[in-house]
Order: C-alpha cells, then structure tokens, then sequence
C-alpha cells in the first residue's frame, strides 16, 4: 500500500501533469466505491479545473475551481497513470478526460480504490509529518494498552503511516513493536516523535531525489529494516521477519520490548 512518502511524491508528480487543466468528462470502468451516484460525480467535474492537490494521511485530495473538493484512497494496490485519450489502460476505475487531450486514469487491479466528493476532512488525524511529543503521550494515555505497531497503523490516530514505515520508525527509535505503548517512558516517547519525523522526511527527499514523477507503486528497496532482500540491519542484528498486529513486521532484537 502507498504509504506518506510515496503519496507525497504523487502528489507533487500529480501536479505538473494536471494543474489548471480543464476536465471534459469522468468516466468510471466499473461499479466505483464512491460516496455519490457515477453521474452526479461527472456532471460536478465537467468543465471544472483541478486548482490544487494534496496530500491528507492516505488519500489525495483534489480542489475543483468550483469550491468542491474529491478525494481518492488508493487502498492496497490503487495508483495513477497518465496517457493520451482513447488509449487503453489496464485495471481502470476512473478516467478523467481533459479538454486539450490526455487523460488522468485510476487504476486498481483488485478495484478497492475509494473515491469520495466533498469529504469531511474537521475530524482527521493528525498527520505522520505533525506528530509531536506532547500529541504521541496524549494519545498513548488514551490508548495504553494498545500494541505500538498497531498505534502506529491507526489511521484515527496519526495520518500517512503503514506496515512499511512502522517498522522502519520503531527500528529507528529502537522500539520493540511488540511494545504496548502503555509502558513507554517519556523520554523514549521524545526519541519516537522525533523517529517519525525522521524517517519519513528522509524517505520524501530519497524518492524525490531518485524516484521524481512516479504516480503508483511502492519504492522498499532503499528501505533499512521493512525490506525482504535485507538479512541484517545496518547496525549488523539479525532480521527478524514476524506477524504482529497482524501485519508482516520486520524488527531485531536490538529494539527494546516496553
């Protein structure tokens, strides 16, 4: 699943591509997960422009001239391609066609791509790039007997971060994700807040630096720990690959269990 990183670098490779440019039509390839009936989301998007795009936790938002707003959750597998009209793109859910030729297309072999007009977004979480010490021990006193992985993947809780990433933060802060977040001491709270910030900033600059302009897919392998082709960490402990909150988790035993 895309996760922070890799939708930032979307949204910006979305933004040269689709800016300002006029939509003529929306046409849907299947029946869409979508809030509203196919028909009404094509009549708000014909001869509307797209004045900005954004990125909010894991969905992409984008800004209509006319004041609406639809946001697309790529799910699982979901991205995004570009191409002229009329040409042929596997697994489409969404084609938007644009006045002066080409068109923006939503695809999705496994057709789980959630598309929502005019979402509400007052009551998201805070985003994986705003996480602070002072939020992280607010929500850990609500939750303490969650397990840290899962805290993590909690979309209700911080916005951006999956199973990838989760482990790369808690190797980072050397932090057991079998943890229950109820016995982190607060100074290993400062040290998480600061991990988050870290390696998702670092990974942005990785991708835009070597991956510019992607619009789907998933770039691990530059990943330090979250990487199958990886038997060791850098500091030289041993992968250990395991289920935990229900999510393939990679960790070393260098990460201390709270």
């Amino acid at each position: 699943m895309p996760e922070l990183p890799d939708l930032t670098i979307f949204v910006e490779s979305l933004r040269e591509i689709v800016l300002n440019r006029e939509i003529v039509g929306a046409v849907f390839h299947k029946k869409p997960r979508l809030n509203i009936p196919s028909s009404t989301f094509n009549s708000m998007l014909k001869d509307r422009k797209i004045i900005e795009i954004t990125r909010i936790g894991k969905e992409i938002l984008f800004s209509l001239d006319s004041g609406d707003r639809f946001s697309v959750h790529l799910m699982l597998s979901g991205g995004f391609a570009v191409a002229r009209e009329g040409k042929e793109i596997p697994f489409t859910i969404l084609t938007l066609n644009f006045r002066d030729t080409g068109s923006l297309f939503v695809t999705d072999p496994k057709g789980w791509v959630k598309i929502n007009m005019n979402p509400d977004l007052d009551e998201r979480a805070v985003d994986g790039l705003d996480v602070t010490s002072e939020y992280l021990q607010s929500s850990f006193d609500k939750k303490q007997r969650i397990n840290i992985k899962a805290f993590l993947l909690d979309q209700q809780i911080i916005g951006g971060i999956g199973n990838a990433y989760s482990d790369e933060i808690l190797w980072h802060a050397k932090i057991s994700p079998k943890s229950i977040v109820g016995g982190i001491p607060a100074e290993v709270v400062d040290r998480l807040a600061h991990s988050i910030k870290t390696v998702l900033i670092n990974a942005v600059e990785y991708l835009r630096k070597n991956h510019s302009g992607i619009l789907s897919g998933e770039v691990r392998s530059f990943l330090s720990i979250h990487n199958p082709k990886i038997k060791t960490s850098p500091t030289g402990y041993p992968v250990i690959v395991e289920q935990i909150a229900s999510k393939k988790t990679y960790y070393t035993e260098e990460q201390i269990l709270y």
